[in-house]
């Protein structure tokens, strides 16, 4: 160790274990059976009026209970070169029994609310989650009129179902060793062209122009039958894999300037966006223009042939699950603080006028998403969009 003070500022282990319970995002009397009793307006026995209640939302389970998590996390802190780098690493582990799920009821159950099945909550899942965050600090430079510091932050995570009580339960999109975030459906492949034999379209039962999905091997077919829902399939998760973010702030003089990146990797989508053009023949509908849709002369479109949409509106969500991986820049400030005998002239202790960026660049992976920011999940609901701050901090 002696040789390491010339360098090692600073080396601290950490081990934590814990278990904790929560509500798994159940609100006040949400789990409890809701029903609604009809007194003015009840049936009529005999010809008087008679009140009756009916069930509505949820149904009570008697076997409610909290979830429960299990947590490890190890983790390592570090300083050297005087500190000019310094940062963490950490292990974590959690394992979660009793995952609270609000399940949909059968029919068969009897428990209905005017013909329409009740939710009900369950202790349902064990589920896992373990991986590594680090974040590095580093002062690259250190100098009276000029410096430049870094920050790097690094996660990886996997996240997986590890039983459930009856197997996958693929109307509640949770499957036995994939993610709670899972997406499930039909696997894009193209579009079926002109020149693909009569017979072939048959068997499959498409026409030029609509979407080719991959279809699974069922009963020694070889995929070959006409599309069903046996052909769904696991095709990726809405987490990313690894969430890394990189942030240089820089200085000289009386300017600053801060640029901070990110980037997503390992993450699958389901865009809104794509799915604004349906491909639908209607009159009351009007359809996107600029569309790379199928015709004879572009055989190698993304979006099928016009007027197909609701022949094939079973296998047409394929077309929006893409791959969400992104880096883009999400902000870029650049300031400059006025010297302090100017600012006090005017009265004030400082006065910085600045300007920010926001989500100027992107790059996206998957070429399809073009022109659209992944970061929301494919929802549209509350996109992102580049933004120009231009202000003054005063300070008196």
């Amino acid at each position: 160790m002696e040789n390491a003070q010339s360098w090692l500022d600073n080396l601290k282990l950490r081990i934590s274990y814990g278990i904790t319970g929560n509500a798994g995002g159940t609100s006040a009397y949400s789990t409890t059976t809701q029903a609604y009793v009809y007194t003015a307006n009840g049936i009529s026995i005999n010809g008087k009026i008679v009140p009756f209640t009916q069930y509505t939302g949820t149904y009570g389970s008697s076997d409610l209970g909290w979830e429960k998590s299990y947590n490890w996390n190890i983790g390592l802190d570090f300083g050297i070169l005087n500190n000019r780098i310094d940062g963490s690493i950490e292990w974590f582990k959690t394992k979660t029994d009793g995952l609270l799920f609000k399940r949909i009821l059968p029919i068969s159950s009897g428990l209905t609310g005017w013909g329409s099945p009740l939710s009900i909550w369950q202790n349902i899942a064990e589920t896992s989650n373990q991986g590594v965050e680090a974040i590095f600090n580093s002062r690259n430079i250190q100098r009276k009129d000029f410096t430049w510091s870094t920050t790097l932050s690094v996660t990886w995570s996997k996240e997986k179902i590890e039983s459930l009580p009856d197997g996958d339960l693929i109307s509640e999109n949770l499957f036995v060793g994939q993610p709670i975030n899972a997406i499930y459906g039909y696997k894009y492949q193209g579009l079926w062209g002109s020149d693909t034999p009569q017979e072939t379209l048959d068997a499959y039962g498409v026409s030029p122009g609509f979407i080719k999905i991959e279809t699974l091997d069922k009963n020694g077919d070889g995929g070959v039958h006409k599309y069903n829902t046996d052909d769904r399939q696991i095709l990726g998760h809405t987490n990313p894999d690894w969430i890394i973010g990189l942030n240089n702030s820089f200085t000289y003089k009386n300017l600053d300037l801060s640029v901070f990146a990110m980037a997503r990797y390992g993450q699958t989508i389901n865009s809104d966006l794509i799915g604004y053009y349906t491909a639908e023949q209607s009159v009351t509908k009007n359809q996107l223009a600029g569309i790379d849709y199928w015709t004879e002369n572009n055989q190698g479109a993304y979006f099928p042939r016009p007027g197909t949409g609701t022949e094939q509106g079973t296998v047409y969500p394929s077309l929006r699950v893409r791959d969400g991986s992104f880096i883009k820049i999400k902000n870029i400030t650049l300031g400059y603080t006025l010297p302090t005998k100017i600012s006090r002239k005017a009265l004030m202790e400082k006065c910085r006028i600045y300007a920010t960026a926001y989500n100027p660049f992107i790059y996206v992976k998957d070429k399809q998403l073009k022109g659209t920011d992944p970061e929301m999940n494919g929802s549209d609901a509350f996109p992102t969009y580049k933004q120009f701050v231009f202000g003054v901090n005063l300070t008196f």
